[in-house]
């Protein structure tokens, strides 16, 4: 995989600066990666009546940020990283997505920005909309999560007779490998598998017999491709936690994450390229929903983005 040079992160929303400091740290320590720090302001409503005023907001909402990065900053430089500051007017999710495009970026990450009253999702709007659609990949953390990274879990998905799902899983696979080694974490690795329409065809005209045997066979092709994957990505399934699980990944992925307190969730959320508005795939976006870890997202190689 191509190695991080360049991070972008986005300081937005309600988050610890020092637990941001340690996530940019825990990623840049050894890969000498530089970081620009990306603010992005709503620009000031085009209303006679109000422009002055907000105007002048504005620019001390402006000023304010600034402050804020900066004491970011100072931090990351006493700790060897280099920083810069940029900031934007516009809509966060656009303008996050052209920084990106504009320059030579390998990661984004940002705190998440829980919605709503009730905080039922831990990923916001704009999260979600990265998720769907930044080229690159998207470090999305739970901001009250303790900095220190001890469990990973890659989520794969395998399907052999598919090139790009293979590749992502490939890339899915390397990234996990990648920042389990930065982080010193416990690497875990899921797949979870079934049998198409098994609820509906058993006990009406097939036999049990019949789907016992299909699930077996299926079981074990599901075993081997897992074992092929891991051997092709360099994987030792004995310094990695791997879980094969049938059922739902829709509902076993929350499940296993949660089970094994896992602190990132390193994932695929596209399954395909050249699907004029297909950003993200349904058991991806469920998975999101349910997620209560932080998550890197990642997608197919070639995946470009539209203006938004």
């Amino acid at each position: 995989m191509k190695s991080v040079k360049n991070i972008i992160v986005v300081p937005q929303g309600s988050y610890d600066p020092l637990a941001l400091v340690a996530q940019i740290l825990a990623v840049t320590r050894g890969s000498g990666a530089k970081v620009t720090l990306l603010g992005v302001l709503d620009p000031p409503p085009d209303d006679p009546d109000t422009r002055v005023a907000l105007s002048n907001l504005h620019t001390w909402a402006a000023a304010a940020q600034l402050r804020e990065f900066q004491k970011i900053a100072e931090a990351l430089v006493k700790e060897g990283v280099e920083a810069t500051i940029k900031q934007r007017d516009g809509k966060p999710g656009r303008e996050i997505i052209r920084e990106v495009t504009e320059t030579d970026c390998d990661l984004v990450i940002k705190p998440a920005e829980s919605e709503g009253r009730k905080l039922e999702f831990l990923f916001g709007s704009t999260d979600m909309q990265l998720f769907r659609l930044c080229p690159v990949p998207v470090w999305v953390f739970k901001p009250t999560q303790s900095p220190e990274i001890k469990r990973i879990m890659v989520a794969v998905d395998l399907v052999p007779s598919d090139t790009q799902k293979s590749a992502l899983a490939d890339t899915v696979l390397q990234w996990g490998k990648y920042v389990a080694g930065l982080t010193n974490a416990e690497l875990h690795i899921s797949h979870v598998w079934d049998l198409q329409w098994e609820n509906i065809v058993r006990g009406q005209s097939v036999s049990q017999q019949t789907i016992d045997s299909l699930l077996t066979a299926l079981e074990q092709r599901h075993r081997k491709w897992f074992d092929d994957v891991l051997a092709e990505n360099n994987l030792d399934v004995n310094k990695a936690k791997v879980h094969l699980h049938k059922g739902d990944p829709k509902i076993v992925l929350p499940m296993v994450a949660n089970d094994e307190h896992i602190d990132l969730l390193v994932m695929g959320t596209v399954g395909r390229t050249g699907i004029p508005g297909f950003f993200i795939g349904n058991t991806a976006e469920s998975v999101l929903r349910q997620a209560t870890c932080s998550v890197l997202a990642l997608k197919p190689k070639g995946f470009g983005t539209v203006e938004t």
